[in-house]
């Protein structure tokens, strides 16, 4: 079973940081940019002969709005447990 952070020693906070670095890396290498591409080929004007039809608009902008809302969670799951652990670090400190 799946521990809130909150409840995760500092070293696992540390791995679960680094966890969640590499699938944030992995998902804006190999998901997010290429679909920002493709949003961009695909709504481009200009010199291709091509009309491209509005469902393939519709349908490549919601990809890339998944993938963005994929990305923003991931994010935001990475910022909750830096901070986390940025508070374990001032405790050890003598800080707080």
């Amino acid at each position: 079973m799946h521990r809130p952070p909150s409840q995760l020693t500092l070293r696992e906070k540390l791995s679960e940081a680094e966890r969640l670095t590499r699938e944030l890396i992995d998902h804006v290498e190999k998901g997010f940019i290429p679909r920002a591409h493709e949003l961009r080929r695909v709504t481009r004007h200009g010199g291709d002969s091509e009309e491209v039809a509005d469902l393939t608009v519709r349908s490549t902008a919601e990809k890339f709005t998944e993938s963005d809302q994929f990305t923003r969670n991931l994010s935001a799951q990475l910022q909750e447990v830096l901070g986390l652990i940025q508070a374990d670090i001032e405790v050890l400190q003598g800080r707080r």
